[in-house]
């Protein structure tokens, strides 16, 4: 938990900052990008340089590109449908990306430890941790699982929520003027953490696209002991899966649900389980801070330095097992920011429109 105190948050900032920059440098002006695509890079740069201590960017990046590989993989229905060793089947295919992810990272633990040092990283501190009774560290195989699980929640999930939340910001222009005169009030810049708690419109864009379109559509877990739910009787060691789809939109807590509204945030405060983007209760996400602030930055610097400008070629459809993605990317063409939101209104197709009301 230390590697997530607001503190250590809080000091992630600078770098965040420097590898949005660089990234959004590289985006041409009147020009399409798959914005889906250069969010993922975006946010496995951040979590490769917090996470390792290294800037997938700046190096050859092979860890990050292994662990997106295998994250990919995860989220394949052929991987789940076909869960067999067998040469040219995804699942042999992930094991295989798995075992060079294991030699990466165990290269990569055995170096920070030789070294001994605190240098600032999520992994840094992972090897450091020692037990409070015990004394006792994580052992290598520990540490490989926490490595792959904090990268993929890590950086998969972000993407996808900022994803989203600029597509949903491009089809309601009204919400984006506001948006954008409230950021060019407080802001001179990319945002400090102390300035993030003066953007209350920001923050409910941000809640509201990820009522609507969670980027994790749904959770599991296990029950520890026997117990009862909704009538159902489950014994010890049972998988329940919890949609937090479904959830985010039950018309008794949120009137007409499909619908796009940052402004039902102003007045309306619902319990961890009636919103848990982020799950609940005691297995609550650990890097919920970490990124809801990243989100916010980004968010916060492209909005002022572009317009993003949707493009109906291709359809808009939900998917993936895990995390909830565009099919097809999302096909944006890039321009200054020249408030022209009217443009690129309408015209989405695709079975995004079930979750949520677009304009035609």
């Amino acid at each position: 938990m230390p590697a997530f105190h607001k503190q250590r948050i809080n000091a992630y900032r600078d770098e965040m900052v420097a590898i949005i920059q660089s990234v959004l440098n590289e985006l041409q002006i009147n020009q399409p990008a798959d914005i889906a695509k250069v969010m993922r890079i975006l946010t496995m740069r951040v979590a490769t340089k917090t996470l390792f201590g290294s800037d997938v960017g700046e190096e050859g990046g092979s860890s990050g590109r292994l662990l997106e590989s295998v994250g990919g993989l995860l989220s394949n229905s052929k991987t789940s449908l076909l869960p067999f060793d067998i040469p040219g089947l995804h699942y042999h295919q992930m094991l295989n990306q798995m075992a060079l992810v294991d030699e990466e990272m165990l290269r990569i633990i055995r170096q920070k430890r030789a070294r001994g040092t605190d240098d600032g990283d999520v992994l840094s501190m992972l090897i450091q941790a020692r037990d409070a009774e015990t004394g006792l560290a994580l052992t290598e195989d520990e540490l490989l699982g926490h490595v792959s699980v904090i990268f993929s929640a890590g950086h998969d999930t972000s993407a996808n929520a900022l994803t989203w939340t600029l597509f949903l910001l491009s089809q309601h222009p009204e919400i984006t003027a506001n948006l954008l005169d409230e950021l060019e009030s407080v802001l001179q810049g990319p945002p400090t953490v102390e300035q993030l708690q003066q953007l209350p419109l920001l923050e409910r864009v941000i809640k509201e696209s990820m009522r609507i379109l969670p980027p994790v559509p749904w959770n599991a877990r296990v029950t520890s002991e026997p117990t009862t739910l909704s009538g159902y009787d489950l014994p010890e060691g049972t998988e329940v899966f919890v949609s937090i789809y479904q959830t985010h939109h039950i018309s008794e807590v949120y009137p007409n649900p499909e619908k796009f509204d940052p402004k039902r945030w102003e007045s309306f405060e619902p319990n961890m389980f009636e919103y848990n983007p982020f799950s609940a209760g005691s297995r609550i996400c650990i890097g919920a801070g970490f990124a809801m602030m990243e989100i916010k930055i980004v968010l916060a610097m492209v909005l002022m330095q572009y317009r993003l400008q949707f493009l109906p070629n291709l359809a808009v459809e939900r998917n993936g097992i895990i995390v909830m993605s565009p099919k097809y990317g999302m096909p944006m063409s890039v321009h200054k920011q020249d408030r022209q939101f009217s443009l690129g209104v309408g015209g989405v197709w695709g079975n995004v429109r079930e979750m949520v009301q677009l304009p035609q």
